[in-house]
């Protein structure tokens, strides 16, 4: 054999070496490191785990009444991202067919851009056991029929700004979620307390371990573990006061649109307003209005084409979803007077009983060197004549508190800022931190807050005015609650309860309790909201003369600017203290294309020497305050003295629900699709062989599941402590919400401490 020969038997020799090695070293690796995903490969095609959502949580009202509730529905998902576009099409033709319904009303739900675009989507809801039994019969593939929970407000409109509303994940939300336990379908808090209280109200989902056939055929329960509800929210509102209220406000400003402005010759367009009631002894809010509103029902399943156009796009009740009392901010006009009044004590300005002589009109002294504007008239340009303090705010006098803004104006200390440090002290320029979402902070202005705003918006700014100057005109602006100043009703009812309390200021509370639902503690307390003070104010000696004036205004025979709105009222019986405002708005009205009517404002406490509760009412481009707000303001403290007679001692009522335990038909039991949708309390419905009852050894309310019989050991680790530590998540973050809200309360109190310790180390 020759050389060549020898090197072409070799080489050969080589590759068949090596082609063996190859096959051995893929042989051990199959038989040896990969045993482990083989064996959870085989058992994920004999276990299936099906994840039941928890029933949400409640929302009541102060005495138990319900405001969102749950009832049981059949629905029908399908999912679409699964199959193609012509296997959809004929999939929704059967369900149409199957459910008498036409396909393009099934359809709707594709159209649902909210929703995590890979998310099943929802095609039809409201279906009873029959409609269900027909779906799944049918074995359509990529469709489930279920049993489901459809959030309900038996409230309708009252109070919906307060409860906000559920509807389908948005992608974000869904990214966020879903590692949470969260099902695809699953609607979720989108606005007022169902969004604030999502973590509380969702509760824990429930996992159940299948053991199935080749066919998918449930064979038996390895384990469950039931889902754990979601807590109750109990809130400080009164259902009958809030619907009273609601109710006054919207008649409050149909009234006002069949009345003629004075100043332009048009019917007031009124279409906007919010009111407050508050209890002053422990920040409690007992209604919360904000008009125009919405019935949450609609946004559950999504809106149909006219309900989106009425909440949207519907001129004539613009911005439906926004909560007017905590995200709207208008100017004060006259019920800031008050503040103006405080301040000028504080600085030693004001003597309570001097005389002052009201001509209609201030002009700042020559002697200060006015250039600009230094005329300022007072409303209708009236001359009231002799005042004191106490007429001055019972009358409204602008003359008065023109002087008393200019004169703070030129002194040269702290007391220069008398009236926005008195304003801030007030709860005015922050959050009043009552549990809703999105509040505003509103405006307390002074030259750096004017400087801000120009930079901001140049062209808003006359070419002749210097940004970077606060000159007297703009604190004279600002004493009659004029010029940049911006406050929110809530703002307004906690200033005014602050005032009627004797200077304590709260943050409010529209939440009384988180409540359990769940088995072994249910009714009890999970987080309470005490009285949360942030500030106690030291009011300057001379108050009682600001709370004389404030008492007179609703009195007829000292001509207060209320009087005639109070005409026929219980002075005797519930006498109420209030400030009118009238306040000019900027710019024009979006609709209607002319300048912008007034803002009527009436602000109150009751009863006038014994206060309890404060009432606030902003109905903008609705005219005068004491023709427009006061008489709602009127109405809603007849309902709230009513309130006071029928609950004398309020309590929180709990009723435990009773739930329907349904029957799983005959032909679904073993169906994954049916298993967990009853409600808690209920059997399973479902005879199935199962395997030994898990103990629970440990305490921590989870099966040991490692003592199933036919359980992986290493699997059921896992699944315990994957559950264990979701439920110590779902803890945390009851505790972060808490400890946060803490947080935010305590930053509060350090700087409003804060700022009058450094107004204090300035004089």
């Amino acid at each position: 054999m020759d050389e060549r020969v020898r090197r072409r038997m070799a080489f050969i020799g080589i590759v068949i070496v090596g082609l063996f090695g190859a096959l051995f070293t893929r042989l051990w690796y199959l038989q040896v490191l990969e045993t482990e995903q083989f064996a959870a490969a085989a058992e994920s095609n004999q276990v299936r785990i099906i994840i039941t959502p928890p029933t949400r949580g409640r929302i009541l009202d102060r005495h138990g009444v319900v405001l969102a509730d749950n009832v049981r529905t059949g629905v029908v998902t399908y999912d679409h991202s699964r199959y193609s576009e012509q296997h959809t099409e004929a999939v929704l033709t059967e369900l149409a067919d199957l459910l008498d319904v036409p396909a393009a009303r099934l359809s709707q739900g594709f159209a649902d851009q909210r929703t995590h675009p890979l998310a099943p989507k929802v095609v039809a809801t409201g279906l009873d056991e029959d409609g269900l039994l027909r779906v799944a019969e049918r074995s359509i593939a990529g469709v489930e029929a279920r049993w489901d929970w459809v959030r309900v407000y038996p409230q309708n409109e009252v109070g919906a700004h307060i409860v906000g509303y559920v509807g389908a994940m948005s992608e974000r939300q869904h990214r966020e979620l879903i590692d949470d336990g969260y099902l695809p379908y699953e609607r979720v808090g989108r606005a007022g307390i169902e969004g604030l209280f999502e973590a509380e109200l969702h509760g824990e989902p429930g996992r159940t371990k299948l053991e199935v056939d080749r066919q998918d055929r449930v064979q038996r329960i390895l384990a469950d573990v039931p889902p754990e509800p979601g807590h109750d929210i109990v809130l400080s509102i009164d259902v009958e006061l809030q619907a009273a209220a609601e109710s006054y406000l919207r008649q409050g400003l149909i009234s006002a649109r069949k009345t003629v402005s004075e100043d332009s010759g048009f019917f007031y367009p009124a279409l906007t307003g919010a009111a407050v009631v508050m209890d002053v002894r422990n920040g409690d809010v007992l209604a919360m209005v904000s008009h125009p509103t919405y019935d949450p029902t609609w946004m559950v399943e999504g809106l149909s084409l006219a309900e989106y156009r009425s909440v949207f796009e519907n001129p004539y009740a613009p911005g439906a979803l926004n909560n007017l009392a905590v995200q709207g901010t208008y100017s004060p006009g006259s019920v800031f007077k008050p503040v103006t009044a405080l301040a000028g004590l504080d600085a030693g300005l004001i003597s309570p009983r001097a005389a002052f002589h009201d001509v209609g009109y201030y002009r700042i002294p020559d002697a200060r060197g006015c250039t600009g504007r230094c005329t300022f008239f007072n409303a209708d340009r009236a001359a009231l004549g002799t005042l004191d303090l106490s007429g001055a705010l019972t009358r409204s006098s602008d003359a008065y508190f023109y002087k008393v803004s200019d004169d703070l104006f030129w002194i040269d200390g702290p007391e220069q800022w008398a009236i926005q440090d008195m304003a801030r002290s007030l709860g005015f320029g922050s959050p009043t931190g009552v549990q809703l979402p999105f509040e505003k902070s509103g405006r307390v202005p002074d030259g750096d807050v004017k400087q801000t705003l120009f930079e901001l918006s140049p062209e808003a700014y006359n070419p002749y005015d210097e940004p970077a100057r606060w000159f007297p005109g703009d604190n004279i602006n600002t004493g009659i609650g004029q010029g940049l100043v911006a406050v929110t009703p809530m703002q307004l009812a906690n200033a005014y309860a602050t005032m009627a309390n004797g200077g304590t200021l709260f943050s409010p509370n529209i939440v009384e309790a988180v409540v359990s639902r769940r088995a072994e503690s249910f009714g009890e307390p999970v987080l309470t909201f005490e009285p949360r003070v942030l500030d106690v104010v030291d009011f300057p000696g001379g108050s009682a003369v600001v709370r004389e004036g404030l008492s007179n205004v609703t009195n007829s025979r000292l001509r207060g600017t209320a009087a005639k709105a109070f005409e026929g009222y219980d002075h005797a019986g519930y006498p109420v203290s209030g400030k009118t405002g009238t306040a000019q708005a900027q710019g024009l009205n979006a609709v209607l294309r002319r300048k912008k009517e007034d803002t009527a404002v009436f602000v109150a406490w009751a009863p006038s020497h014994d206060p309890r509760y404060a009432v606030a009412v902003v109905m903008e481009e609705a005219g005068y305050g004491g023709e427009a707000a006061a008489p709602v303001a009127r109405r809603i403290l007849e309902a709230v003295r009513a309130y006071e007679q029928r609950w004398p001692e309020p309590q929180i009522a709990f009723s435990p629900p009773q739930p329907e335990c349904p029957e799983v038909p005959e032909a679904l039991r073993g169906d994954p699709a049916f298993l967990g949708y009853v409600p808690e309390g209920c059997p399973w419905g479902i005879q199935l062989p199962r395997a030994n009852t898990p103990s629970d050894a440990d305490g921590d309310g989870i099966p040991d599941v490692d003592q199933i019989e036919g359980a992986l050991p290493a699997n059921a680790q896992r699944r315990r402590e994957a559950l264990r530590r979701n439920q110590t998540r779902r803890r945390e973050a009851l505790r972060r919400n808490q400890t946060r809200r803490r947080g935010a309360l305590r930053r509060n109190q350090t700087r409003r401490r804060g700022a009058l310790i450094r107004a204090g180390a300035g004089s």
